[in-house]
């Protein structure tokens, strides 16, 4: 007798970035079929690991924060996971001329110490109505505070100064452990996650389509578009006008980086990296360290300088880090190889428009989400869990079965 044949559930993905694969991913769980489609000649979108002679450089996120769905997802792909190394948890910001792991000085130390607890008694500690993180720290923490602390810290993760973000926006994810590692990374790189969930769709039946562009959506599919904001606005827009203009109201800026490999000296500062103030005259947002957070990422000292404006030439990209590595070191020393992350303008700027799309999600119709770093969750963690939720709506909305079978 033959066998009966259940039709499975279809779906498709727009975006194959690490919201889209790990949506893709949740979906084939909740017994989908999956199309996973990008206008891109490979998966990963920002994410990706290059192998060079002296060590990895990663042209995107270096790191996930290690938290439970972190967890879930590295067992899940069989990845074994990277700890950053205890020198690591020194952590540096530029001030007049020098990393100081604690920017203020004594009196300004003090006079937050006041100021905050003075808020917090009076119960105004909170962030008003469109108040900016600036505002929200010169009116709780002091404005020495918001110059030399808030705001190169924030600058470092949103690329953009406090001013032009919302304390709302901001948000993390809530099951970060309390305790042990806060960073997490996989041994050979980031993208060891991306090749590792490729290959697990590959074998698990879903269709990757890579080089093709969508320009309109299919309304009886059941879909979710995880590209980047701006082709998010235009393929949503005609089916869920709400949410299409909330996107297009979200700021998007660009980042990008050089990864320099330099031999070691011993006045070089050890640890994560470092941040520098709007104040402090150095144009690069921030430093890393690679070979002091992860074990094997270099034969010799890699750093990486993050970067929140368009990328330059070539050229011009190199005097910009010679110059800012001048500045903070008082050295002129010669990298042995430079490479340049070009980015790209598809980062949010998380202001009260992240908030509206956020608001705006359920207006979609039952066969449509999105998933993407613009609903909120800042960081590759965070993505995962937003992809993990977006497969969750498609499949509770179309639960009733109207989704279309294949």
């Amino acid at each position: 007798m033959a066998e009966l044949i259940v039709p499975r559930l279809r779906a498709r993905v727009i975006g194959a970035g690490l919201s889209g694969l790990a949506t893709a991913w949740c979906l084939i769980d909740l017994g989908y079929t999956v199309e996973l489609i990008d206008a891109a000649d490979r998966s990963g979108g920002l994410i990706e690991t290059v192998n060079t002679p002296d060590g990895l450089v990663e042209r995107g996120a270096n790191a996930f924060r290690w938290n439970a769905v972190t967890e879930r997802w590295f067992r899940t792909l069989g990845i074994e996971p990277a700890f950053p190394q205890p020198i690591s948890r020194r952590r540096y910001i530029f001030r007049n001329g020098r990393g100081r792991q604690w920017p203020l000085s004594v009196r300004e130390t003090l006079a937050l110490g006041v100021q905050a607890g003075t808020q917090y008694l009076r119960g105004t500690w909170r962030a008003r109505d469109r108040e900016t993180v600036s505002a929200w720290s010169d009116r709780v923490l002091g404005r020495a505070a918001t110059k030399w602390l808030i705001s190169p810290a924030l600058q470092g993760v949103y690329g953009v100064t406090s001013d032009r973000l919302s304390p709302r926006a901001i948000r993390r994810d809530g099951s970060r452990r309390r305790h042990g590692p806060r960073f997490v990374a996989p041994g050979a790189g980031m993208g060891e996650v991306i090749a590792s969930l490729t290959r697990g769709l590959r074998a698990r039946h879903a269709t990757i389509r890579l080089g093709e562009r969508l320009d309109a959506l299919d309304p009886s599919i059941p879909t979710v578009v995880c590209t980047d904001v701006s082709a998010a606005a235009s393929l949503i827009g005609p089916h869920a006008p709400a949410l299409g203009t909330a996107l297009r109201a979200v700021e998007s800026q660009s980042m990008w980086s050089a990864t320099a490999f330099f031999d070691p000296a011993e006045s070089d500062i050890r640890g994560f990296g470092m941040l520098f103030p709007r104040p402090a005259g150095v144009k690069a947002l921030g430093m890393l360290v690679n070979t002091d957070i992860f074990a094997g990422r270099g034969i010799r000292r890699s750093e990486t300088w993050i970067y929140g404006d368009d990328a330059p030439c070539l050229d011009t990209a190199r005097q910009w880090l010679a110059a800012d590595r001048e500045r903070v070191t008082g050295r002129k020393d010669n990298p042995r190889r430079v490479e340049i992350s070009r980015g790209s303008a598809t980062l949010p700027v998380y202001g009260p428009p992240v908030l509206q799309v956020r608001s705006m999600v359920a207006s979609a119709p039952p066969w449509l989400t999105v998933a993407g770093n613009y609903l909120g969750d800042i960081g590759v963690a965070g993505l995962l869990a937003g992809a993990e939720a977006a497969a969750t709506r498609l499949a509770v909305a179309n639960a009733s079965g109207g989704a279309r079978r294949g």
